[in-house]
């Protein structure tokens, strides 16, 4: 994650925050919440408070989309009941049943998940600040704007006022609604809808030159072809981002409508985009044509497409060649797919198990980052003394700015849900800017087809030449 967080302990105040039975009219933080958040410092405020009932551990377990982790916390009876309630709509989120996930999030606010019998807290809790974030977060990952926005206003209009009336809590904020804002009324934005994928469609896949020099673009980096408000744009597969990014230039057109701004858009490299927040018209994906469609408008010369859009076409076959989208593909997945992702919605990532050298890890898949000669990377802020000895410097130019960096290359075996991939490499980055990420690269697609069923949220590989069964899991 990009910052530890900053959580207040939950037996604590699930124990602290008791209230005899309020009016309508009291709806005020109690004491022992005050005294709390008066603990901490006025930067800390300022810069926006992380809560995380679980801490960090439920924190990073869902970025690492680690539904393992999560249930090896409801099964703690160390952790609260929040806790473990929460934990388990963390889970929901991780295969993207979102659907569910808000149903619980929504009885969270109105009653916090206690138990039947026990006194009535403050409306202005930590629990009902949790799940509304949590809430918002799920709404933008759907790309339902006019929620995500809704909601974000709900907690501003709720809690900073109620907490912000005390003397030195002024500066209270929440971090996880900084990741962006609309600009509009959220009740003028229309709603993000699909059609025409009920039957099977097979898109070929193009192998180009980048437009823009990038380190993360070869010409391994396959794009698919959509159109844009009726013009042909090649788009490429980001499967770790939420939302797709075009160029700030396109921004102009009478058929994109500027709605906000994004303060923090991450993938799956740990890197971390900003921009404005914008709604297309119509993009139109062979014989699917989706309407309102989000797209962050930033410093890029390409197009690319993020989870948002694949999540609208149902199910997706992807190999080297061709991208395959529609309800009535048969995948037989049984595995559950896995997202991990931010508290705020800033990352979303598709991530898989692989095993490397033995080991096995959970790592976003990045269609993007093709360079050829590596099948893995891993970007961390620290090396060993042992890293550091063997790795060698790097150069490069990002839009016009020199970077510099410390990296090494290791070479093992690599296989994914039993296929072998043979001897490959592993480039490791030490970058300090950048969240510790692990990723696959489009070697994924070198002997297998990848499966996502966002309908039932599954996903598998299956080997090439075979649409019968998926690999054993």
């Amino acid at each position: 994650m990009p910052k530890k967080y900053r959580f207040l302990l939950y037996p604590l105040l699930l124990n602290s925050l008791v209230l005899p039975p309020l009016k309508a009219t009291k709806s005020l933080p109690s004491p022992r919440l005050v005294d709390l958040l008066k603990q901490q410092s006025p930067q800390a405020l300022q810069e926006g408070l992380k809560l995380s009932p679980g801490g960090d551990e439920s924190a990073d377990a869902l970025f690492e989309g680690n539904t393992l982790r999560l249930q090896r916390m409801t099964g703690d009876s160390r952790i609260e009941n929040f806790a473990k309630k929460f934990a388990s709509i963390e889970a929901l989120r991780i295969k993207g049943d979102f659907e569910e996930a808000n149903k619980q999030l929504s009885i969270c606010h109105k009653t916090f998940f206690r138990e039947a019998g026990e006194p009535p807290i403050s409306p202005i809790n930590l629990s009902a600040m949790v799940c509304d974030q949590l809430l918002a977060g799920n709404y933008f990952l759907e790309g339902n704007l006019a929620a995500w926005g809704k909601e974000i206003d709900g907690i501003k209009n709720t809690y900073y006022p109620a907490v912000r009336k005390f003397a030195g809590l002024e500066q209270f904020s929440l971090f996880d609604i900084k990741m962006g804002n609309l600009s509009v009324a959220p009740n003028s934005i229309p709603p993000f809808t699909v059609t025409g994928i009920n039957r099977q469609q097979t898109l070929p896949l193009e192998y180009r030159e980048p437009t823009a020099k990038d380190c993360c673009r070869t010409l391994n980096s396959p794009s698919l072809t959509a159109s844009l408000n009726k013009k042909d744009l090649p788009f490429f597969l980001e499967t770790d981002t939420a939302i797709g990014k075009l160029p700030k230039e396109l921004s102009r057109s009478p058929h994109i409508h500027i709605v906000g701004h994004i303060e923090i858009a991450g993938n799956g490299r740990g890197e971390a985009f900003n921009g404005d927040l914008g709604v297309v018209d119509e993009l139109k994906i062979g014989d699917a044509v989706l309407k309102n469609v989000p797209f962050l408008f930033t410093n890029t010369k390409e197009a690319s497409l993020g989870l948002m859009v694949f999540q609208k076409l149902g199910k997706i076959k992807i190999d080297r060649q061709h991208f395959t989208f529609g309800k009535d593909i048969d995948c037989h997945c049984q595995r559950d797919i896995k997202l991990g992702s931010s508290f705020s919605g800033s990352y979303h990532m598709l991530r898989y198990p692989i095993t490397w050298q033995g080991n096995t890890e959970l790592a976003a898949i990045d269609l993007s980052q093709t360079d050829a000669r590596f099948s893995l990377m891993t970007f961390q802020p620290n090396f060993t003394p042992e890293e550091e000895k063997q790795s060698f410097e790097i150069n490069g130019e990002i839009e016009g700015e020199k970077i510099t960096a410390r990296a090494y290359l290791e070479e093992g075996n690599l296989s994914i849900d039993g296929i072998d991939y043979g001897k490959k490499q592993k480039f490791v980055e030490k970058a300090s800017s950048r969240v510790p990420s692990k990723l696959v690269t489009i070697t994924i697609l070198d002997k297998a087809s990848l499966y996502l069923d966002f309908i039932n949220h599954k996903a598998c590989l299956k080997p090439n030449n075979s649409d019968e069964q998926p690999i054993p899991q």
